[in-house]
């Protein structure tokens, strides 16, 4: 099974039934080359100051830069952009009277970075069972290079927001979210994923974004 990809311009209710049948969509090239080139120009330096993680889930070898609202202005317009925030309303909105930024971060996975644990971006909440079916957060992965499967791109496992609690994913179950650079993986905090293993040469980067229900 792979992850349904969507135009820039389709609907965001159309987008958000997707996300709530599997747990996740793609959009294409949501972004612009520019747009993309400003925000690397922008955290490049700060980028270059950042260590690896500092144990396997973080990866050793993958950096993380968070605070890009502050850091970078281009970063901003993927925060609010009307595409991301169209399945927030349709999906957080249905949940509570209003949603937040809840994370922002550019994810730079180095080569050799072994695949992440799978996890559910929820479990920020001290791992609390949400209801089945409840979504309290909407994550998006913007793609700074394209996607592949050699070079790590996100592993999603299709459906997972829906698995009851104690069953537990393996790579196996995952398909990876290639996409093209500039285009967005929007999915629920309640689907299992991981960074993929970057069997490249290059590092894979990406902006990570992230929003929650406002209480």
């Amino acid at each position: 099974m792979s992850l349904q990809h969507f135009p820039p311009n389709a609907s965001p209710a159309d987008v958000a039934a997707a996300i709530r049948r599997d747990g996740a969509a793609i959009v294409d090239r949501a972004a612009d080359g520019e747009l993309i080139d400003r925000i690397v120009a922008e955290t490049t330096p700060y980028l270059d100051a950042t260590a690896g993680g500092a144990d396997d889930f973080s990866g050793r070898r993958t950096r993380r830069t968070g605070a890009l609202i502050a850091r970078s202005p281009g970063s901003r317009e993927l925060a609010a952009h009307p595409m991301v925030l169209g399945v927030c309303d349709e999906i957080l909105g249905a949940n509570a009277s209003s949603y937040q930024l809840h994370l922002t971060q550019i994810i730079d996975i180095g080569p050799g970075e072994p695949a992440q644990m799978l996890h559910r971006d929820h479990w920020a909440w001290d791992a609390f069972d949400f209801p089945l079916g409840f979504e309290v957060e909407i994550s998006t992965i913007w793609a700074v290079q394209d996607f592949t499967d050699h070079n790590g791109a996100t592993r999603v496992v299709p459906g997972s927001h829906l698995w009851e609690g104690g069953r537990t994913p393996t790579q196996e179950d995952t398909v990876p979210a290639e996409m093209e650079r500039g285009s967005v993986l929007v999915y629920t905090g309640s689907v299992f994923h991981g960074g993929g293993a970057n069997r490249s040469d290059r590092s894979r980067a990406a902006v990570n974004i992230d929003y929650c229900l406002g209480w």
